[in-house]
C-alpha cells in the first residue's frame, strides 16, 4: 500500500501562476502610487516585472536550483523592488514596497478547486501527506499557511531549508526519513516532468510518480514520463486505490 503521498506545491496545489503574479505586482504598485505623487504605477510594475523575469532567466529553466543555501525570498524581493523604484526615482520606498508585496501575495494565494477535497479523502484513507517543494523557505511556508494547507499536512520539506532540491534523490530521502517510510511505500505527485517525475519516479525510486497534467499537454517527443498521469487531483484517490490492489 502507498501509505505516504508527497505533493509538489506550486502549480500542483497552489494556483499562483504568471497572470496572478502580475496582478499582484500591479496591485502593489497602485497602493504605493496612491500615497506617492509622481510615481507612475504602470511604469513601476513594468520595471519590477522586467527585473524579476531577468533574474529568473539568469537562474536557468525549471524550478530547481543548485545545492546549497539560497537567499530568503524577502531578501530577493527587497533588492528587486529597490532596483525598480530607483529606476522610477523613489528608492526610499523599497522597504514599504516589499512589505506591501508580501501582504498582497498572502491575499492572492489560492488553491486549485480540486485540492482540499482530495487531501481530505486521502487523510480519511489513513495516508500520510507531505509537501516536497523547491524554493525559499519563507515564501513556500507563507503559501502553505495562507491557503490553509497546514492542517492537512504531516510534513513539509523545502529545498531552501534543507539545501538540496528536486529532482535530486536527497530531498526525497529526507522526506521519507521524516515520514518514517520506505521509498516503496510512497508516491510523489507534481506538475513537472523535469523535477517531480524525474525526481520521485527515477532518482528516488518511489513506489509511484504521478504527473498532474492539468492542461492535458503531450510530453515532448521521446520523453519517458515514467509516471501515472492524471488531469485533476480528483482522480488521485481512485488511482491510488488501484495501485494498492496490485
Amino acid at each position: 500500500m502507498l501509505t505516504t503521498v508527497f505533493f509538489d506545491l506550486d502549480a500542483t496545489l497552489v494556483d499562483f501562476g504568471p497572470a496572478a503574479w502580475r496582478a499582484t505586482v500591479r496591485a502593489v504598485c497602485r497602493r504605493l502610487a496612491a500615497g506617492t505623487p509622481g510615481l507612475d504605477p504602470g511604469r513601476l510594475a513594468d520595471r519590477y516585472v522586467a527585473r524579476y523575469v531577468a533574474r529568473a532567466r539568469a537562474a536557468g529553466p525549471g524550478a530547481q536550483h543548485p545545492p546549497g543555501s539560497i537567499p530568503a525570498a524577502r531578501t530577493v524581493w527587497l533588492g528587486l523592488w529597490r532596483q525598480a523604484l530607483t529606476e522610477c526615482g523613489h528608492p526610499g520606498l523599497a522597504g514599504a514596497a516589499v512589505e506591501a508585496y508580501i501582504d498582497q501575495r498572502r491575499t492572492d494565494y489560492a488553491l486549485y478547486d480540486d485540492v482540499l477535497d482530495t487531501l481530505a479523502a486521502l487523510r480519511g484513507n489513513g495516508r500520510t501527506l507531505g509537501v516536497i517543494t523547491n524554493g525559499p523557505g519563507d515564501a513556500q511556508r507563507a503559501k502553505i499557511a495562507a491557503t490553509g494547507l497546514t492542517r492537512y499536512l504531516d510534513l513539509v520539506v523545502i529545498s531552501g531549508e534543507v539545501e538540496t532540491a528536486k529532482p535530486g534523490r536527497e530531498i526525497f530521502d529526507l522526506a521519507l526519513a521524516r515520514a518514517g517510510r520506505s521509498a516503496a511505500d510512497a508516491c510523489h505527485v507534481g506538475d513537472s516532468l523535469a523535477t517531480d517525475v524525474a525526481g520521485g519516479g527515477r532518482a528516488a525510486d518511489l513506489g509511484a510518480a504521478v504527473w498532474l497534467n492539468r492542461a492535458g499537454l503531450a510530453p515532448a517527443s521521446g520523453t519517458d514520463t515514467g509516471s501515472h498521469r492524471i488531469t485533476t487531483l480528483r482522480a488521485l484517490p481512485g488511482l491510488l486505490h488501484g495501485l494498492d490492489d496490485r
